[in-house]
Parts: structure tokens; sequence; C-alpha cells
């Protein structure tokens, strides 16, 4: 089992994560944007699989439907520890649909990979798509299997497979980490094509 720096109980698929980390290595992935980044536990445990100073911008809206109140304070600590391990590593708090908050989060960049894991929403991930995706080179989703369930904890509709599937179907070059019998998943899409 996955044991993630916040002691929280992991919200990715351990074999989808780890095979995610091993393509961005392969990838040459030394620069990374994660979207909706919570408690810090997928950011630090990517950052953790790229190379020894490599550049990393945690983006995070604590306290609205898809995050927690609490994880401002673990974010934090997240990306001090990142610091602390030689990592070029920061966070934003801000609601990634904001020019605002885009315009911090491109001061990082560019990025070679950006992970979009917020708003679940078909409006929300689809606005992240849209804003970010001339940001880097390879863009992931999280959550790309299934069809509209709903997210217990939260009641709300996870609506990433509907974007994922309209990727899939423009012609972009993907690839899926999906372990068998997952209802999570981790897409990847080359936006720079």
């Amino acid at each position: 089992m996955l044991l993630t720096f916040s002691g929280r109980k992991a919200s990715q698929n351990e074999w989808e994560l780890r095979e995610f980390c091993a393509y961005l290595l392969l990838e040459g992935v030394a620069s990374y944007l994660e979207i909706g980044a919570r408690h810090g536990d997928t950011f630090h445990e990517v950052m953790l699989s790229m190379p020894f100073g490599a550049k990393g911008v945690a983006l995070d809206l604590p306290g609205v439907a898809w995050g927690t109140a609490t994880s401002r304070q673990h974010l934090q600590a997240a990306t001090q520890d990142l610091r602390s391990r030689g990592y070029d590593a920061n966070c934003i708090f801000g609601d990634s649909k904001t020019p605002a908050t885009q315009i911090l989060a491109r001061q990082h960049g560019p990025y070679d990979a950006i992970l979009i894991d917020g708003d679940h929403t078909y409006a929300g991930v689809a606005a992240d798509w849209r804003n970010f995706r001339s940001a880097g080179r390879l863009i992931a989703f999280h959550d790309i299997v299934g069809d509209g369930q709903i997210d217990k904890a939260r009641g709300l509709p996870v609506e990433v497979p509907r974007l994922w599937s309209e990727i899939k179907a423009s012609g972009l070059a993907t690839v899926e980490f999906v372990a068998p019998g997952s209802t999570m998943g981790i897409g990847v899409v080359c936006a720079s094509q």
C-alpha cells in the first residue's frame, strides 16, 4: 500500500501512480505542475520520482467542493520537504479558472508535464484543459475511468471520463495507466501536437 507524505489514505491507485511516474521519467520530465494538489501527497510522490533539482508547482484551492479546509498546511509541509531535499518546489493557493492564478502558475513554467486533478465536473476539468494545455507538453488527467459516477464523499459527479473520451476522439496521442478493476486511472495526452 502506498504510504503518503501526509499519512492520509492515498487518493491514487498505487500501480497507476508508479507507472505514471515511470513514464514521466522516461519522457525526461524535469518541470511539473499539479492542479488540485490537495494535501500534496501525489505532488510529493511525483516530484520525488523526478531528477534532483526538478521544478514543481502545486496549485490548490482549499475548502472548496473538491478540496478540504485543512489541506493547506499539509501541502505547505510537502512543498517544504521537497525544497529541503533539493527540489525547486512551490505551492500556489487560488482558483485555476481565474486569470490571476493562471498568470501565477505560468510564471513558473513552461512545464514538461501537468496533472489536472482538481474540479472533476465536466465544466471544471474542461476549463483546466483549455487554460493550461499550452503550458505543458504532456497533460495528464486523474479519474479517466467511469461514466459520470458520483463521488461518494462529495455527492458530485466525476465527469473527467467524458472529457477524456473527447480528447481521445480528437486524434491526439494518448497513454493510459489503468489497473485492472480500477475506477480511477491516469491518462496522458501529448498536447504539443
